[in-house]
């Protein structure tokens, strides 16, 4: 029975170093990341709101949804309009809306 029980740990120690490294790169992945909008309207960010890639299109019919951030309030209505069949897959943060005064200011999302 020995022998067993050391395969055993072997096949857990091979398993929690697997999962060990698959987390580190997602947690890496996710920390290192540049916000896509960084400028208020980066054409990368645009682009993955208005025309989508297939790839993209897949992965959100799987389930992930798509942060968009800093786009303006034009954008977004735009999206909602022409990309409806996606609207469950999008999620817009820090939205810049225009001012009374001709500029323009992010939502905080914080209330």
């Amino acid at each position: 029975m020995p022998a067993m029980d050391n395969g055993r740990s072997q096949m857990r120690t091979r398993q929690t170093a697997v999962l060990t490294m698959v987390l580190s790169v997602i947690g890496g992945n996710l920390m290192f990341q540049d916000s896509p909008a960084a400028g208020a309207e980066s054409d990368w960010a645009l682009e993955q709101l208005h025309k989508p890639s297939p790839s993209l299109r897949e992965i959100e019919r799987r389930g992930r949804v798509t942060i968009h951030d800093g786009i303006t309030l034009a954008d977004v209505d735009d999206a909602m309009d022409r990309q409806f069949d996606r609207i469950e897959s999008m999620m817009f943060i820090r939205t810049v809306y225009p001012a009374p005064d001709g500029t323009f200011e992010a939502e905080s999302d914080c209330d």
